[in-house]
């Protein structure tokens, strides 16, 4: 760089506040149309141009955001897993720290059955959106693979959560355990036992929370 040519000032894109408030809705719009329709008529007969027409935007629009089909899918499912577009994920959410923070075990497991099926009523009918077209689109197995994943990570934090507070049953291994975790809090069951078997949410819940204890604690 020259002392003596000082270089030219760069100009800075001003960053409108209303302009990305605008593109936060259109977004919010697109994702909330595809969450519906993934649900109601699944993956694969659900296209671009009938998420356009449900978001009341252009199909380009949707494209901008999401160019791929299996992206919007996945962002869809992860706002609905969280209720919001908020970027605070569902551990750091308030209602979640306030159960880590709970130092009984079976309180613990208690609080986490709640939010877990909190989290399944909403997501349930797209998660099963998802699994249905993981048998036929090669992306959407990709999304389905992520999504298992990353509940059994969250399964994973749950057991090192309780061997923390020294409560596993000595007769499980860690590694067993949260697949246990993995198997109970699967969206699916939830589907299976409340939206398929007539369960009340309530009682699901109650169910999930003892069975969590009786596998996990023991008596």
């Amino acid at each position: 760089m020259s002392l003596t040519n000082p270089p030219k000032p760069v100009k800075r894109r001003y960053a409108s506040p209303r302009r990305a408030a605008q593109s936060r809705e259109t977004r919010r719009a697109i994702v909330g149309a595809a969450a519906r329709l993934f649900a109601q008529r699944g993956y694969v007969a659900t296209s671009f141009d009938a998420v356009a027409e449900e978001a009341g935007v252009g199909r380009a629009t949707v494209f901008a955001y999401f160019p791929t089909k299996s992206e919007l899918l996945k962002t869809a499912y992860d706002v609905t897993l969280v209720g919001d577009d908020e970027p605070i994920p569902l551990p750091e959410r308030a209602e979640s720290r306030a159960v880590r923070a709970e130092p009984d075990p079976r309180r613990f497991l208690a609080g986490y059955a709640a939010i877990v099926t909190d989290v399944a009523r909403r997501v349930s009918p797209i998660y099963e959106a998802i699994r249905g077209a993981a048998h036929v689109d090669d992306d959407a197995a990709a999304v389905w693979r992520k999504v298992g994943e990353e509940r059994r990570i969250g399964g994973g934090n749950v057991v090192s959560a309780i061997a923390g507070r020294g409560a596993l049953r000595q007769d499980l291994d860690a590694n067993r355990a949260a697949d246990v975790v993995y198997a109970l809090v699967d969206p699916g069951l939830y589907h299976l036992l409340v939206r398929e078997r007539g369960w009340p949410h309530d009682a699901f819940t109650s169910w999930l929370a003892a069975t969590l204890q009786r596998e996990l604690l023991g008596p």
